[in-house]
């Protein structure tokens, strides 16, 4: 018998169209739900949106509709008929989630608002996504990726300070939202299916992107902390790092000058070291030594492909990654040797390879399902309506008085990220109630995660504040470590231990927290992590009932598994910034940003929840295996599929749209003061 997917027990009433609800369902869908996509007679509008295979248009040729909407069922109801609605009502009542995206009130006056959905089914989870949420005074706001990315993200600090601010690529924010409604779902449902009683969630575009993509919130803390309004990152805001031409394209060097001295021995100029100029921290943070610095690294750079610098600059520990395209992507050693894209075929289109999962789960060593094509229109309307049982009253939820419990209380889950991505998916998980236990090291400075180094001095400190408010009032006080603003955001709720793991005696405490608790979260470099005794196989044998999520960049296997590397540069490599780049400047002009780390923050959490229903549900712990790079690769997923139906890449295309216009920034009165405006059609215009 195969093992089971967490949620195939699970039936999901899917009322979504367009992006942000779809790709919710689709999280959820890959997880094993069944998911029944209720369509009305015409076919969710995604049907019609490019690029189409072949550019000819169709109802099974869109490209988002067909990369949106795999492993789900096709069911057309007319809603606005009472037959429509009562046969939706026949579903629900076998349901235990129903998502919709439709505008704020239209549930309610179709007569099918939550309150009467859940006079059917008690424990009915209803996730309903919108631009601005169910209520408040922009409830009833109309909104794009665009304005809500401007809105609730941080789109003034994204670009260059000498040009116009720039959005994420495509349709990356309403996917995030998708994302964490997903992952909202799955928190619900548990709770739901403890109690007995559902719950109505209300998620909102815009305080998703606010809360976490490019890590909004995280800058909203700097201005708390010091007042400042964190402008676009300038080119060059520290040595050796920015985009940089090479022999064959160009390359995002992820150097800093705590770390020049891995870049100059990579360069062969370690003799630099020596100098007055470059010896010193607070000398290689002088704002001259940034162009002084270009004088070295760009010869070096000219004379390397692409691939060359990203070989060595691994060996010697600096972080970089190529300006790729999606070409570039899909034809990565990498995701090839891990065969992330996923060919299917559909009669429409024949065999076309889509991104892969977000997350793999290894249960008893079987592999991840294969992927179910979308749906024709209505193609399942009959078997699904046909083998509805009759409606019988729903069973009168129990009103006794009980104490109110986060969903997660009771949950023990052992910390080992580290940066932004881990730590923001942990996050989550203890706001919902999950105890979590930070395990950190007295012996190594996690860099970037408590502060970029232990005691800074003033001039780091100085020389990143066009880019980062990282301590109250800019002072880095006696415990620096404990005044980060990034990690006091991300760490709340949360406790911390110290531990020794190279001795005898350290590992010996990690086995006796390991065997009482029920997860386990990391985000470090595989190699690193795992010669410390923090490894699948060492660890669910202390533990067989464990919940072990890794969260590494490209992998735990595979040519890119000793890859250092922060959000950036794995966006750099999925081809995240090519796409999103000035239409009219170089790629040295290129955005860098950290939507990757907030999507793997929501994933990784979602991905925890899976693999905790999965042990609930057989008693067998698991590893589970979300790869950043890889998780990012779906919030692309038009931009794949246009490549792989046409061929066709895109490339630089700022703030423009696929066929709207205008849809871009403009100045507005004020110094650096901007407003956006995206026109959707002659009712806009």
């Amino acid at each position: 018998m195969s093992a089971p997917m967490p949620l195939d027990d699970v039936r999901v009433i899917d009322l979504t169209q367009h992006a942000a609800g779809p790709f919710c369902t689709r999280v959820l869908a890959d997880s094993g739900a069944e998911v029944i996509k209720v369509e009305r007679p015409g076919g969710d509008p995604a049907r019609a949106l490019p690029p189409f295979f072949g550019d000819v248009p169709g109802l099974d040729r869109s490209g988002v509709f067909l990369f949106l909407n795999t492993n789900k069922r096709s069911v057309i109801l007319d809603l606005r008929t009472e037959e429509g609605r009562e046969r939706l009502l026949d579903l629900v009542s076998t349901a235990d989630v129903l998502v919709e995206n439709y505008r704020p009130g239209v549930m309610e006056r179709l007569g099918l608002g939550y309150d009467v959905l859940r006079e059917v089914q008690p424990k009915l989870v209803m996730t309903s996504i919108s631009n601005f949420g169910q209520t408040g005074p922009y409830r009833d706001f109309e909104g794009t990726d665009l304005t809500l990315y401007a809105m609730g993200g941080p789109m003034a600090s994204s670009g260059n300070p000498d040009y116009y601010p720039l959005k994420t690529a495509g349709r990356v924010t309403l996917y995030h939202a998708g994302y964490s409604g997903a992952l909202a779902t799955a928190v619900a449902l548990r709770a739901a299916e403890t109690t007995g009683q559902g719950e109505h969630l209300d998620v909102s575009v815009y305080e998703t992107a606010a809360h976490s993509i490019d890590m909004r919130l995280s800058r909203l803390a700097g201005y708390q902390y010091a007042g400042r309004i964190l402008g676009r990152m300038p080119l060059g805001w520290s040595v050796a790092a920015g985009t940089f031409p090479s022999k064959d394209g160009y390359y995002l060097m992820g150097g800093s000058a705590d770390r020049l001295d891995r870049t100059l021995r990579m360069m062969g100029r370690e003799d630099l070291l020596e100098t007055e100029e470059w010896g010193t921290l607070a000398e290689r943070t002088k704002p001259e030594r940034v162009e002084q610095f270009k004088d070295y690294l760009l010869p070096w750079m000219a004379e390397r492909t692409k691939k060359e610098i990203r070989d060595i600059s691994q060996q010697f520990g600096v972080l970089g990654g190529p300006i790729n395209t999606i070409a570039d992507l899909i034809e990565d050693e990498n995701f090839r040797y891990r065969r992330f894209f996923q060919t299917i075929d559909h009669p429409e289109t024949g065999p076309l390879q889509y991104p892969g999962y977000h997350h793999t789960l290894y249960r008893d060593d079987e592999p991840m399902p294969k992927r179910r094509r979308a749906p024709r229109l209505g193609e399942h309307t009959r078997e699904v309506l046909d083998d509805l049982p009759p409606r019988r009253a729903a069973a009168a939820s129990s009103q006794t008085e009980r104490r109110q419990r986060l969903p997660l209380e009771g949950v023990r889950i052992i910390d080992f990220t580290v940066v932004f991505a881990g730590p923001y998916s942990t996050m989550h998980l203890a706001e919902w109630g999950a105890e979590v236990i930070r395990v950190e090291s007295l012996q190594h400075f996690a860099s970037n995660t408590r502060g970029t180094v232990a005691r800074p001095p003033q001039s780091l400190i100085d020389s990143m504040k066009t880019i980062a408010s990282a301590y109250p009032d800019d002072e880095p006080g006696e415990r620096p470590w404990n005044r980060a603003g990034t990690f006091n955001h991300h760490a709340r709720n949360k406790l911390s231990m110290t531990v020794d793991l190279t001795r005898p005696e350290g590992q010996e405490i990690l086995h006796r927290l390991v065997e009482v608790s029920d997860g386990l979260m990391e985000n470090n470099l595989p190699p690193n992590i795992e010669k410390h005794g923090v490894g699948w196989e060492q660890l669910s044998r202390v533990n067989p009932r464990l919940v072990m999520v890794r969260i590494p960049a490209f992998g735990v296997e595979g040519p890119y598994r000793g890859y250092r590397t922060f959000g950036n540069h794995m966006e750099a490599l999925t081809g995240h910034p090519a796409i999103r780049s000035y239409p009219d400047l170089s790629y040295e002009y290129a955005p860098t940003g950290v939507p990757s780390d907030a999507a793997s923050g929501v994933g990784s959490a979602y991905a925890f929840l899976m693999g905790l229903r999965y042990r609930e549900r057989t008693g067998k712990g698991l590893m589970v295996e979300l790869a950043t790079a890889e998780n990012f690769v779906p919030l692309l997923g038009e931009f794949v599929m246009d490549y792989t139906m046409n061929g066709r890449l895109w490339e630089k295309m700022g703030n423009d749209h696929f066929w709207l216009a205008p849809h871009n920034v403009y100045p507005a009165h004020g110094i650096d003061r901007w407003v956006t405006i995206a026109v959707r059609h002659e009712e806009d215009w």
